[in-house]
């Protein structure tokens, strides 16, 4: 047993698992640790007791590739493919949302990707704007918009 005691590190003692256990240093070995599963599934269930935003779409039962129930899903935090993630895309977002405050990345970038990155970014945040553009029938700025989504390499509308 390692102790920080004033700002100094002191070795207490050298326990195994079952003595530290029991002076209750460490959690008993009979005790599984959480896993990875555990913490989402944990989440989810935080997720859902949450109230739903109205007009939000309720997630599929089952996923229409794998027949993964949600229920399982939200118990266990195993997806069972890759079409899982779009079929339970609602609560995914919001986990993630809820861990790390946001769903995009907005962390470091190696350098020679960054150009690119930043490129691709561009495009969505103009692609977005577009769709609101012509949603709202604004369509000089629509036309504005495709314009520099072109410029930018990405496809037109």
């Amino acid at each position: 047993m390692t102790r920080v005691v004033n700002g100094q590190t002191v070795e207490d003692a050298n326990l195994c698992e079952r003595c530290a256990a029991e002076r209750g240093e460490v959690p008993a070995p009979h005790e599984a640790p959480a896993t990875i599963h555990d913490l989402l599934a944990g989440l989810l269930a935080a997720v859902e007791a949450e109230p739903v935003a109205p007009g939000t779409p309720a997630p599929p039962a089952r996923c229409p590739r794998c027949g993964t129930a949600y229920a399982e899903f939200a118990r266990t935090g195993l997806l069972g493919c890759a079409a899982c993630y779009e079929a339970f895309a609602v609560p995914l977002e919001a986990v993630v949302r809820r861990i790390h405050g946001k769903t995009r990345h907005e962390g470091k970038v190696p350098r020679r990707a960054w150009a690119e990155t930043r490129r691709q970014r561009e495009l969505a945040d103009l692609r977005r704007a577009l769709e609101q553009a012509v949603a709202e029938e604004q369509f000089e700025r629509a036309a504005v918009l495709r314009d520099r989504i072109r410029a930018l390499g990405g496809e037109g509308r």
